[in-house]
Order: C-alpha cells, then structure tokens, then sequence
C-alpha cells in the first residue's frame, strides 16, 4: 500500500477515536446557591471520577460515546443519580442541584465502611443526625438522639445524658466507642467515653452517625456495642458566623459562637466556643455505714449499717470549651488541616461505688489531618487531667468517721477530703495516635484498608493505680481492611472485612466481618457477620484503691496454689439481617434489622477474692508479694492478702433483638417518625460459669443486662414558611438495673445483693434501692426565623415523666425548659 494512502488512514482512524470522544461538565450547588466542594462525581462502570473545586465545579474528559449513570454524593445531601448521553460532545449539566438530606434512603454516611457511601450500601446498621435537623432543634440535642431506634438513652442529670446500644450496659460503660472527627475520644485510664467533656459544640455538628453492633473489624477495641461518630462541619462548605444566647431551668446559662471564613481559595479557618452553667438537680443520693466504723453499739437483730445523705455535694455545673481549626488545600482534592481543642468540666457523674465529684477536668488534644480522594492521614495527641476530682460516697463516709471520732463539722469535711479512706482522684494522662488508611476501586473492586498506633500513658500519682514507679505505657498497633464486590447490575454486593490487632497487654486479636447487600431502587437488604471485642482498661489491669483493689493484669495466686487468671477482652460475634426500602410513592420508608449475638467473658464487677470461706488468702499478684502493694494497712487489721478485691472474666450469654423504624413525609412541611425496639436474652443458670460474684449461684444479676425489653419512640416534626418544631415521645418499659453497688430494682427477696434482699425503697447493700427504671416522656421543641439574622426557639422537656428515674444512682427526671436566641451573620 502506498506510504501516503496508509499515513493517512491512520490519522483518519486516530482523528476519528478523538472526536469520537466527550465528556461532562457540571457546577454543584446547595439550596441557598452556594457551591459546594468536595462532592464526589463518580461513574462506576468506569471506575472514573472527581472531586468538585473550591466553586463547585467538576469536569470528566475523554469518555467515549455512549450512555452513563452519574452518581453525585456528599456528607449532609441527597445522593443524585442522573443518566447522561455522550455523543462527540461536551455535556453540560449546568447548576446541579443538591437537596439536604432529610430522608433516610438518601443519606450518605462514612462510619460503616470508613469510606462515604450511600447509608443503603452500608454493611451496618446506622443511625444519622444530621446538620439540618440540629438546626432546627433548641437546646441540648439529647433528645433527639434518644428518639433513635436501638439506642438505650438515659439522663444522669439536668444536664448530662448517656448511651448505650444492645444491653449490656453499667455505669461505667466502656463498651460504646465515641469518635470526634477521627479521634478517640476516651478517656485514657478508663476506656469511658469523654461524654460532656467534649469540645465540639451542636452548631459546628454536620452529623453524628450511630453505628449499632459490634464495630472493632474496622475500629478496633471497645467498639463491642458500636459506636457514635461525630463529624463536625468544614468551614469550606459552611462559612459565617452564628453566635446563641440561651437560658432555662436549672439556673442554666449558656453562650456558643461558630465563626468559619474561607480565605481565597486555598486557606480556611474556623472557630468555636461555648460556656455554659447550671445548678444540678437537688437530689442526694442515700449511702450506708457500718455503724461498728462510728462507734455505735449494734444489738442482736439490728441492722448493722445507718444510713447517711452524700455531704457536702457541689450541685454547680459548668462546662468551659472551644476549639480553633485551619485548613489548607494544596490541591483542589485534597486538604491539610490542623485542629487544637481544649475543654475544662466541673459535674456530678455515676460510678459502680457511688457518685463522683468532677472538678475542674481538662481534656485537650492537638490534631492534624490529611485527606485527599484516596488517602487519609492522621497524627494527634490527647491530654487528660484532673487534681480535684473525688469521689463522694467515700468522702461521706469519711467524714462521719471522723466526726464520731471528735472532731468538728468544718475540720471533718476538710480533712475528709483525704481520709481515713483516700478518695481524692489524680489525673495527668496522655494518649497519642497515628493513622494512615487508602481506598480506592477498581472496575466492580472497592478496597479499603489503613493501619492505626495508639500509645497510651496513664498516670494518677499513685491516687488509684499501680504507678509508683511512674506513667504505665500501652502501645496498640492495627491493621485493619475490607474489601467490596459489587455483582454488576444485579445489585448484590458482598464484602469482607478484617482487623489485626497487636496489645502489649493482650497480644494479638483478630476480628472479621462479612456481609451480603442486595441493592435495588425500592430498597436495600443486608445481612451480615461481625465480632467485637473490648479490651479490658488500664484501669481493669492496673488499679490500686485503698491497698484492697488490685487490678487483674497479671492474675493471682491463692495460700492454696490456686491461680485466678489475668483478664483478657471481652468478646461479642453477631449475625444480623437488615432491610431498608421506600413505599407508597416513596413517602414511607421503613428501616428495619434483627439480630442475635454470643457474648462471652464478662469482666465482672469488683468481687472479693479473699476472705475466702475456705480461710484461703491471697499471697501474690503476679510475681509480687501481696504484702509489697499493701504497706499501708494496719498489722492485725488489715492482714496482708486477707482483704482483695479484683475484676475477673466470667460467662456465655445468648442476646437477641430487632428494630423497627417508619417514617412518613406527607410533605416537605410534615413528617413523623416511629422506633421500636426489642431486647432479650438466654442466660443458663446451671452454668457456674456465669456465676459472676462467685456466690455459688447464678441470677440475673451476674450478668449486667441492664436494658428494657420494650422501649418505643414517635416525633411529629413541622417546617412551615419560617417556623419548625417537634413533638416528640419516649417510653421505656420499667427494668432493673444493677451496677457494681447501685441498685434500681423492683422488689426480689429471693435476689441478695451485697449481703441484702432486694427490696424497692430500702437498703441493698450499702445503697438505697430507689426502684426500677423507665418511663413515659414528652417533650416539645420548636422555633421561628424572625429573619434571615435572627432566629428564636424553646422546648419543654418531659412534660408528663417528672419523677421518673432513667439511671442507677441519678436524680428523677424533672421539667426542663429554655429558650434560645440565635444570632447568624
């Protein structure tokens, strides 16, 4: 063939594939026109895609003619899913619409897979509230999450509130994991989530994801129930400023501010802060003394304990917090930022052994961020300290010690800060964590996978561990991963995840996670398999109280030979289905799972191990002498060995449950939302194993269940021309809750706890037994925007529940109410 005629059908072939070509273009915008960034454009079939610019803007090149389906997400909006024809041209979308998310099929979520996807796709069951329902919501945001389904929600306080998911619970609960943009955020010694000690404020909240079910494939220890995420807002996306003035019951008193600017097109900051105080209910909780303690004669058939109220309580509360940001995008996909926050907390809060006195605790941390479309990395550290803290039951008890032994009213409550009983809690602890995690996919292929280190120093002063000798060090590394294939059109989908977690304490764990999705327009079915474990505390391992309370690091030996084993994590395995789907014109959707879930060892509550009722003592911890750790207790008193308590791992339970949840859109003006929830579980009582306080038998209150069977939520939620309000309800079927020394129970006389028969009303142990748990509540919640700058709101909370209690040694809920002004410019 002549060199010209084939030169030329090359460029004619060549020429022809190029114009062959197009591609789609497109500007993404919010429901006030504003651009918004970082939203993902994606075609699946191709594995192709981007990020929006810093105005909105997406650009896809070099795609060859045909038909494509469009997929558009981002954090807070609905998913778009839009088909576009190429045919040698440019396709130009224009301004793309994105709504807010307010219905439940299209939410996009990130806790599930650690990667944004459609909250349908997920292979978890979660719960999402989000910015646009936090906005229209006064006041403390608690009782809207109470209205999720599966969460176990109770007050402590006027102020404070607790979660739990899936019984199992207690009043030292460790067993939820709490996440603040990527941080642990726990306490270091305790595993206890930071809870009212956090510095993120409701205005800077673009969603708080609750993940039900065992988590730690992904997010290692102490995600055993699941876990709550909160992600807070870019200042990229949400610019301005919005500062709230409130006031209400309580004596409370309350200021937050949120100011976000982006600075041209690289640079962003932001900048929040709150204070708030209040007076905690006037409610004393009723603790026992051996009266042989205060000198008063005890008669054959007397009761051997009197009972005294908790002296001398501090009922003021104040929360002091903030925290600035500022970013940087080196490119238009991706993001430096750097994040310092800084929180200090004055409260009452439950223990297993009475209630403590917080004063004065800091948390703080300094963290900085990396993401980009496929990689995300994280270094940051986290301060804890407290000098103040005590606890309140062993101070009451002081103090009538030393009152009965002369001195007084002023020189008892001095002194008794410090004795007879130490009761006053140190805290200067650090903890410091490295991520790195990339995702990616490929054709049908979705792959991610990060590694994470955490180093934890906890150290008391000797006020409650084993740390004479200085910080007791923990070093945890992990690699965790998971693995999507998505079947084509069929709509199925399977993924496998896994996690390797090596612990200096407990070696090394792994955990797997399985599940099949089954994705159609209508709805979405899902089914999968999980593990959890829980990593028993520094303080579990190694606490040191009163020279009597060890904790179980390195187990012990009996005068008999007998060893008691070292504690290892608790674990939970669950198998779960799930469905969730739209009908009637997609204005109901239902969200519904059931679950069933093997338990096994429990860390018990501190039990004794000597006196033991065959005369045995104890002789070692570990390697150690008893008598090395108890120096202090008096000769003949309190013989070495004679008197210790520890944790230890018990049992096998069988739980299992379902949840349903339905919400109706009559329109954009009106919806309502119904959550039911059921909980039970088998638990053998001819299984000594599950003999958690060694009494030779085995009840109930072994095992800390600690959940209803039954708990029902409804809201009725109005946006019309400028005013929004709920009207929301909660019932919780009455159940016993037994933790460590506290008692909320019906009356049992079959049931001894702490040498006593249950009875409502009455001593149990060493703690007044106030009565089950549960209740009915209402409350409303509403506001009006006075205009685009000026909004102002109120709620009443538990209108009809006055009286009810929601938690083991917290005040009955009360009439709350208040009233915000809210400031946006």
């Amino acid at each position: 063939m002549d060199k010209k005629i084939l030169t030329f059908l090359i460029f004619f072939l060549i020429t022809g594939y190029i114009f062959s070509q197009g591609g789609i273009k497109g500007k993404i915008i919010d429901n006030n026109g504003s651009e918004i960034p970082l939203a993902d454009v994606y075609i699946k079939s191709l594995s192709m895609g981007m990020s929006t610019s810093d105005d909105g803007v997406f650009e896809i090149l070099n795609l060859e003619n045909g038909t494509y389906n469009l997929t558009i997400s981002s954090l807070g909006y609905a998913t778009i899913q839009q088909k576009v024809s190429i045919n040698n041209d440019l396709v130009d979308l224009g301004s793309i619409l994105m709504n807010t998310s307010s219905q439940i099929m299209d939410e996009v979520v990130i806790s599930g897979s650690r990667k944004v996807e459609k909250i349908t796709e997920s292979p978890a069951t979660i719960n999402v509230v989000n910015a646009r329902q936090l906005d229209k919501f006064v006041g403390n945001p608690g009782e809207l999450f109470a209205q999720q389904k599966g969460v176990d929600f109770a007050r402590t306080g006027a102020f404070l509130s607790g979660y739990n998911v899936r019984g199992f619970n207690s009043a030292f609960n460790a067993k939820m994991l709490q996440l603040d943009d990527n941080r642990f955020s726990t306490l270091i010694a305790t595993g206890l989530p930071f809870g009212p000690m956090g510095v993120i404020i409701k205005e800077d909240i673009e969603r708080v994801e609750t993940v039900l079910g065992p988590s730690s494939a992904l997010y290692g220890p102490n995600a055993l129930n699941g876990l709550i995420n909160t992600i807070t807002k870019s200042p990229y996306k949400y610019e301005g400023t919005d500062i709230v003035l409130g006031a209400g019951s309580n004596k409370l008193l309350s200021a937050r501010i949120r100011h976000a600017k982006r600075i041209g097109e690289k640079w962003a900051y932001k900048v929040t802060g709150e204070y708030s105080r209040g007076e905690e209910i006037n409610w004393t909780d009723s603790l026992y003394i051996a009266k042989a303690n205060l000198g008063i004669p005890v008669n054959p058939g007397d009761d051997p304990f009197i009972g005294k109220a908790e002296v001398d309580l501090d009922r003021d509360v104040s929360f002091v917090k903030g925290q600035a940001s500022v970013f940087y995008k080196p490119t238009e996909t991706s993001e430096i930022g750097l994040t310092y926050g800084a929180a200090n907390s004055n409260y009452i809060s439950v223990t297993n052994s009475g209630r403590n006195q917080i004063k004065d605790w800091k948390i703080s941390f300094l963290q900085a961020t990396y993401k980009s479309k496929h990689w995300f990395g994280q270094l940051y550290k986290t301060w804890s300290k407290s000098d103040k803290t005590f606890n309140i039951a062993s101070r009451t008890e002081n103090y009538w010690v030393l009152t009965a032994a002369g001195q007084t009213h002023d020189e008892a409550l001095k002194n008794s800060l410090e004795g007879p009983t130490p009761n006053r809690f140190s805290d200067d602890s650090n903890r410091f964590n490295a991520e790195i995690q990339y995702n990616n996919s490929w054709g049908n292929f979705d792959l991610v996978v990060g590694g994470q280190y955490q180093r934890d120093e906890a150290y008391s002063h000797h006020t409650y561990l084993l740390d004479q000798n200085g910080p007791i060090e923990v070093d945890q590394k992990g690699v965790y991963g998971q693995l999507k294939y998505s079947f084509g059109d069929s709509g199925f989908n399977v993924i496998v995840s896994g996690r390797g977690d090596d612990h200096d304490t407990f070696g090394f764990n792994f955990i797997p996670k399985a599940g099949v999705t089954y994705v159609r327009p209508s709805g979405t079915w899902r089914m999968t398999y999980g593990k959890g474990f829980a990593t028993p505390s520094i303080l579990a391992t190694d606490m040191s109280l009163l020279e009597i309370a060890f904790g179980n690091g390195e187990g012990f030996t009996m005068s008999d030979g007998k060893k008691i084993d070292p504690l290892v994590p608790e674990t939970v395995t669950t198998w779960e289905v799930g469905y969730k789907g739209r009908f009637a014109e997609d204005k109901l959707y239902l969200d519904v799972n059931a679950y069933y879930s093997i338990s096994d060892d429990f860390q018990s509550a501190l039990n004794w191990l000597a006196p033991n009722i065959d005369g045995t003592v104890v002789t070692h911890r570990g390697d150690t002498p008893i008598e090395d750790l108890t120096e202090g207790l008096a000769p003949g008193y309190l013989d070495p060995g004679a008197y210790i308590l520890t944790y230890k791992n018990f049992g096998h339970v069988d739980s299992y449950g379902f949840d349903v949840g339905i919400n109706y859109y009559f329109s954009n003006h009106y919806n309502v939302s119904f959550n039911y929830s059921f909980f039970d579980y088998n638990l053998d009582e001819d299984d000594l194993k599950n003999d958690g306080n060694d009494d030779g038998k085995v009840d109930y209150t072994d095992i800390p269940i600690n959940a209803p069977n039954n708990k029902f939520s409804s809201a009725l939620n109005i946006t019309y021309d400028k005013f929004y309000g709920s009207v929301l309800t909660r019932w919780i079927q009455s159940y016993n809750f037994i933790s460590g020394k506290n008692v909320s129970s019906e009356t049992n006389t079959d049931l001894i706890v702490g040498g006593s028969p249950v009875i409502e009303g009455e001593r149990v142990g060493v703690r007044y037994n106030w009565g089950p748990l549960g209740g009915f509540y209402l409350s409303l919640n509403g506001g009006y925007r006075i205009s685009e700058t000026f909004s102002i709101g109120g709620y009443i909370n538990n209108i009809i529940g006055e009286g009810n209690y929601e938690f083991v040694a917290s005040p009955p809920s009360e009439i709350m109410y208040g009233v915000e002004l809210k400031i946006s410019l």
